[in-house]
């Protein structure tokens, strides 16, 4: 491949690479940027879906606690044990359990709550006294039954039966299951309290509701994690993640469970991205109207670094195709410039000699014609015709013939200087043309003898190929001078192939003379 090819393939190359990488990079971005906004639009979604759904069934909760803690049945269960007896208290759960189930009426309600809460997949439903004494539940007749268990300074009781209602998450004391507590007063005619009636939902029920295809947390105050649609991140505390000055102590007793690691990310992109547990999460939070809990939803952007890895392979193949068309595309420029250097070669230079041919000398020629007149010097034409050349031919063969022209041009091209040229005319012709001072008056013009006594003793001599060898009497001259405001071209080869006949006709009687004189001598 010719060098500027090469150097052209080279810069188309290297501005190919440059072009896709930069433009690559740039898609590429646009591409993970719009997937971060849709994940973050999907979680923001999501947040709010899900939070729709929690409060429905913290409202849900809330409202069949006050529809049960007003039922008539309810209210003359609870003025009937408003308090417990006196000893209550030293009996155990299952003595109190046993008093107390005895009562059709405790058995009747307990029922109505555990067909209540199998309806709505409710843990349990229960109602207690003013002792904190469980009276009645909907697991009455279950051996897990929780009749007759006391709760004393359970802080969602003593809500309900100041205020009307209480509200709480807690593990639960007998299956140790994370729950949420509504309760509601029961009080009669006169709003005089008699207890409270208590639904229970388990948290891992609840997260069943939770069904997006992000993780959706339900988080404290605290920061801790209380329903998840991602179980490993159950019962753990995400504070980190929540606005700065939300974050509220523990209550007492409350814990908080093992922190989660987060740490904000930095760049481009949506805000509220992070890092938890080491993976990309964009997080977006909505309050639920329960003011105790928060919802937020983490949508994974884990999957972004597969993505740029595969749009880098993208970039990576088209870079390659197209650098192979580049490659390819240059190899047959440089071989078009090849063809195009040959066929211009073999226009103007003898496939023999090497030597300019009659084409190139020709318009070097004219060439010379042009600076002649613009400098004021003259053209010199020397036309050289090998003297006895089909002799040699004949004699020792076209191959000998062949290196015997090209050895003459070599030897006459020695003989040059530097602004002379010499070429092939064709056959045993050749010719050599230059610039010259114009000739002063007076003595002839000795420029043409110092160029031919310069030239005529290296074509004449010995020649030596392949194993023969000759001694070459020398060839004849015609060299013509022409002033080139008054000659052309043409008149200068006409002038200078003249000379030349006339030089071999000179050469010719020589010859004849010098044979008659050795005869005659004889």
């Amino acid at each position: 491949m010719p060098l500027i090819v090469r150097r052209v393939t080279l810069c188309v190359a290297v501005a190919w690479l440059a072009l896709v990488a930069g433009v690559g990079a740039w898609i590429s971005q646009r591409i993970v940027a719009s997937e971060m906004r849709r994940m973050a639009d999907s979680a923001e979604y999501e947040a709010e879906t899900a939070a729709r759904v929690m409060d429905r069934l913290f409202t849900e909760m809330t409202s069949v606690a006050n529809m049960v803690a007003r039922q008539g049945l309810v209210i003359e269960l609870a003025a009937r044990y408003r308090t417990d007896p006196p000893g209550a208290a030293q009996m155990t759960r299952q003595q109190r359990a046993a008093q107390l189930t005895r009562d059709p009426l405790v058995r009747k309600v307990g029922s109505f709550m555990g067909a209540l809460s199998n309806d709505l997949r409710y843990a349990r439903i229960y109602m207690n006294n003013m002792s904190d004494d469980t009276v009645t539940a909907s697991n009455w007749a279950e051996p897990d039954s929780i009749v007759g268990m006391i709760y004393p300074a359970r802080l969602y009781l003593m809500d309900a039966l100041r205020d009307g209602t209480g509200h709480s998450f807690g593990i639960a004391r007998l299956n140790k299951t994370p729950s949420y507590f509504v309760s509601s007063r029961i009080e009669n005619a006169d709003d005089v309290p008699l207890g409270s009636v208590t639904v229970k939902f388990d948290a891992p029920e609840m997260a069943r509701y939770l069904t997006g295809r992000n993780i959706a947390l339900i988080v404290n105050r605290q920061g801790r994690v209380i329903t998840t649609s991602f179980e490993p991140f159950m019962l753990r505390n995400v504070a980190g993640l929540l606005p700065p000055g939300t974050v509220l102590p523990p209550d007492e007793g409350e814990e908080l469970g093992t922190p989660i690691d987060v740490h904000t990310m930095t760049g481009p992109g949506p805000s509220d991205r992070w890092f938890i547990e080491g993976q990309p999460y964009v997080v977006r939070r909505q309050p639920l109207s329960n003011g105790q809990y928060e919802m937020l939803t983490l949508a994974s952007l884990d999957h972004l670094a597969p993505m740029r890895k595969e749009h880098a392979w993208i970039v990576a193949v088209v870079a390659l195709f197209g650098l192979t068309l580049i490659v390819l595309s240059g190899y047959a420029a440089g071989q078009m410039v090849i063809r195009r250097e040959d066929e211009r070669y073999a226009a103007n230079y003898d496939a023999l000699t090497g030597l300019p041919n009659r084409r190139a000398v020709l318009a070097k020629l004219e060439q010379l014609f042009e600076a002649a007149r613009r400098t004021g010097q003259w053209v010199r034409v020397a036309f050289i015709d090998l003297d006895g050349f089909k002799t040699i031919n004949d004699t020792y063969g076209h191959d000998i013939g062949d290196a015997f022209l090209i050895e003459v041009g070599r030897r006459v091209s020695a003989g040059l200087h530097t602004n002379d040229m010499l070429g092939r005319l064709g056959g045993d012709e050749f010719v050599v043309i230059g610039l010259t001072p114009p000739p002063v008056s007076g003595p002839p013009d000795t420029s043409v003898d110092a160029l031919r006594e310069r030239l005529a003793p290296r074509i004449a001599g010995t020649y030596s190929f392949m194993g023969c060898s000759f001694e070459y009497q020398g060839a004849s001259f015609g060299i013509a001078s022409v002033d080139p405001t008054i000659g052309t071209s043409q008149t200068a080869l006409k002038e200078a192939d003249a000379l030349m006949y006339a030089d071999k006709l000179t050469r010719r009687a020589r010859q004849t003379t010098r044979s008659v004189s050795a005869f005659a001598t004889e």
